[in-house]
């Protein structure tokens, strides 16, 4: 019956979440709606959403397809325009959360889960991104759900194992550095290998291995049927050498330490700063002081899973042995980071923590494991890279939070606090805090970005001065928002970048015999060969259109 009642009580608490994330999410759309689009890949996801709505002016695949792919569901059905891709991250928004809280329904009870999912909802980090068109959080919720069903699939039904597959590559081709995923869900396998090897008897293993070459090889064979390389392999490449970034990325930020300096902006914040505009980062926000409360709890909650670790037992033969060869191996992992290559620094992080649970295998929680290994492969990843946007970060909030709970239930065990209901109590007293600082932020970001609506402007400007416009090339240091807005193809060609390749705007300009010019960000005083016919005389967000002579 005891069973019984805590699985109805966690059927009614996700409907009830459910309920509350219907409302929640339709209000962030609405508010996004307002705000707009305003960073430069959303404009390519639009792009392709309009080529797989059979709607081509010019897109080129080179980006993860999945949630171009969503979002031209509604393009074909006629309702083109930004709020449509909107819509859909929304609806994958709310599938995180449900996901979130199942997979904390793994470790904590359906109440402590129920609030902590809500709080996730509410992170400054979050709320910013989640239905802005970005595909962070639409990566993370099929990384989640991949997860949750590994989980299932070794718990449950061996069923699960195909879903979880499919999920995780829906997750790489929504962004392709999500791919990361996979590492997770195989520590999980790795620490449960018994179970795992028990399955794997029955010819199970055989199928489901036929199943995932299948699928892998229809995927490259259409990338390469269609556009004749795997854009996937050079991004990857991309990632794994830093050496192939340019400085004059907007993003680039050699700092290792970059995000755990703002960790506390990314968690909360009362309001977006008048910088946020420009920079598009939460890390020129002001933190609250609650995010060093649930920074506390969560340095609190890691300091508890490695004292587990290294706690000495006595039953464990040859511990000063073991414990001498993990500290050993860390502090080589901490020599190697930027020294070698954080490939090689992720693969000795995992296998300390495997090499932990093997030594020590009663004296920590394999989820504990697993969600700690998730958090340091994205913090190691997205750290060592020399460009750094607190999005790419996203996939680390979700084992922060799990963390903040632990810390806060195992502090409170460590105090003998005789009300087991302290935990639940401290997290709906964090919650009940955040609501109004949820709140106030949302209303502080919600007006329309002031640079996107001066390109719509100039976009509906131009296309009144000239009726024959599509006959035209066109160019602009902006090209993917002004191929959105003027629905026709715009060669994006920045100064700044071709002055680092050693090259000039007007050669540039005239490869491509480029009749217009919009000047959206880099400010110029003139171009050689070509007259401003446009120019919207402001000094924060000046944008001029230049004509051909």
């Amino acid at each position: 019956m005891k069973h019984i009642h805590i699985d109805t009580l966690k059927d009614k608490l996700l409907v009830i979440l459910a309920l509350f994330m219907l409302v929640y999410t339709g209000i962030l759309v609405y508010c996004q709606s307002i705000i707009g689009v305003s960073y430069w890949d959303i404009f390519v996801y639009l792009q392709d959403a309009l080529l797989f709505a059979n709607i081509n002016i010019g897109s080129q695949l080179s980006v993860p397809p999945v949630l171009s792919l969503l979002t031209s569901i509604p393009f074909r059905l006629g309702f083109i325009s930004e709020t449509s891709m909107f819509i859909v991250s929304g609806i994958l928004f709310f599938l995180l959360i449900i996901g979130v809280y199942e997979l904390f329904n793994e470790k904590y009870s359906p109440k402590v889960s129920f609030i902590g999912s809500i709080i996730l909802s509410m992170l400054s980090l979050i709320v910013t991104w989640a239905v802005s068109g970005s595909n962070d959080a639409p990566a993370l919720t099929f990384s989640v759900w991949a997860i949750y069903f590994t989980i299932q699939g070794l718990n449950k039904d061996f069923k699960y194992y195909y879903l979880a597959f499919i999920l995780f590559v829906i997750a790489f081709f929504t962004r392709f550095t999500e791919g990361f995923i996979l590492l997770v869900m195989l520590c999980y396998l790795a620490l449960n290998h018994d179970k795992f090897h028990a399955q794997c008897k029955e010819n199970n293993m055989l199928k489901l291995i036929a199943f995932m070459i299948v699928t892998l090889a229809v995927i490259m064979a259409v990338y390469l049927i269609s556009q004749g390389s795997i854009p996937f392999l050079s991004q990857f490449v991309e990632v794994s050498n830093s050496n192939q970034v340019s400085s004059v990325n907007v993003g680039y930020e050699l700092n290792p330490f970059y995000y755990l300096q703002h960790l506390p902006e990314i968690l909360t914040c009362w309001s977006v700063s008048s910088q946020y505009s420009m920079m598009l980062t939460t890390a020129v926000n002001n933190p609250t002081f609650l995010s060093y409360v649930m920074l506390l709890c969560a340095i609190l909650g890691v300091i508890s899973f490695i004292f587990d670790i290294i706690r000495r037992d006595e039953n464990i033969d040859r511990w000063n042995l073991k414990f001498g060869i993990i500290i050993i191996l860390s502090v080589f992992t901490i020599i190697s980071y930027t020294h070698i290559s954080y490939i090689f620094t992720e693969l000795l992080f995992i296998g300390i923590m495997l090499l932990s649970y093997k030594f020590f295998p009663n004296n920590v929680d394999k989820l504990d494991i697993v969600m700690f290994i998730w958090m340091g492969i994205f913090l190691i990843m997205h750290s060592y890279h020399p460009v750094k946007v607190d999005r790419y970060i996203m996939p680390t909030l979700i084992p922060l939070l799990y963390f903040m709970i632990k810390g806060i239930q195992d502090t409170t065990k460590t105090l003998r606090i005789k009300n087991k209901k302290t935990p639940l109590i401290i997290l709906t007293i964090i919650l009940l805090i955040l609501i109004p600082i949820n709140a106030n932020y949302i209303s502080s970001m919600t007006h329309e970005n002031p640079h996107s609506h001066e390109e719509k402007q100039a976009a509906q400007w131009l296309q009144n001065y000239d009726e024959n416009l599509d006959n035209y090339n066109i160019s602009s240091d902006r090209g993917v928002s002004f191929s959105w807005y003027l629905k026709k193809y715009t060669y994006s060609t920045i100064p700044r970048v071709l002055e680092a390749n050693n090259d000039t705007l007007e050669n540039k300009l005239n490869t491509i015999h480029a009749k217009y010019y919009i000047d959206s960000t880099s400010k110029l005083q003139s171009i050689n060969g070509y007259h401003v016919i446009y120019d919207n005389n402001k000094t924060t967000y000046k944008l001029r259109i230049y004509e051909r002579d």
